[in-house]
């Protein structure tokens, strides 16, 4: 995967102070490989769309544990709308709880 780079408008810079959370990003990296494995992602759609709302989330600090918490359960209630094999629906959530184990910690 590519490099990720924030932009910010200079006058966001000047009145508040995210910063860009790379580990945050990277540690979405295997949950992305997990769902890149359930097929092409027209298919999918539905599920890159909140991965992608997962990455918005913890790119910049602060993030809310709780929001990312509540995305991983809509991603792997996605998963089961789509019908996917219990062998991948397993690989998801166990990507999701290293991902929320590792964005948890301060």
């Amino acid at each position: 995967m590519g490099k990720r780079v924030a932009v910010y408008a200079d006058e966001h810079q000047e009145n508040s102070d995210p910063m860009y959370n790379q580990a945050g990003v990277d540690a979405l990296d295997n949950v992305r490989a997990v769902v890149a494995s359930f097929g092409a992602p027209i298919a999918f759609r539905k599920l890159y769309g909140l991965l992608n709302a997962m990455e918005m989330h913890v790119e910049e600090t602060p993030y809310s544990v709780e929001a990312l918490q509540h995305l991983g359960k809509a991603l792997e209630a996605t998963a089961r709308l789509y019908q996917i094999d219990q062998q991948k629906h397993t690989q998801l959530a166990r990507a999701l709880t290293t991902f929320l184990h590792t964005v948890a910690k301060p």
